[in-house]
């Protein structure tokens, strides 16, 4: 009895810690791909749960890190470029094939002070 018990727990422990659910990164599945603005200017690759490419006139593929908590994202640029840069974190929103970030409240390296509709690629 005690062992089926514990064999119990030790599967009910390996199930939940190998969940891909994260509490901080509510989105953080469903943001990797890429991503155009509206205006067809922008694009960003977001490669995985940590790192996106920026990719427009002025930068080609250049890499940043990436943090989402519940309604911001906090970006950091860890380019080509590399210049002492301090993240920043911006308000986002992610329903289903649309994103928005808002780039007024600060400065980020790389984006205006905007808010930026992105598109997902197919």
């Amino acid at each position: 009895m005690k062992l089926s018990i514990l064999i119990f727990l030790v599967i009910a422990s390996v199930f939940l810690l190998s969940c891909d659910k994260d509490p901080k990164n509510p989105a953080s599945g469903i943001i990797i791909g890429t991503w155009i603005s509206a205006d067809k200017s922008d694009t960003l690759h977001f490669v995985d749960r940590e790192s996106f490419y920026k990719s427009d006139i002025n930068m080609t593929y250049d890499h940043y890190d990436y943090e989402l908590l519940n309604d911001s994202i906090k970006i950091g640029y860890s380019g080509s470029r590399y210049i002492l840069v301090v993240p920043s974190s911006h308000f986002y929103k992610l329903s289903g094939e649309e994103l928005t970030i808002d780039f007024t409240n600060k400065l980020c390296y790389g984006f205006g002070l905007e808010r930026v509709d992105y598109y997902k690629f197919k």
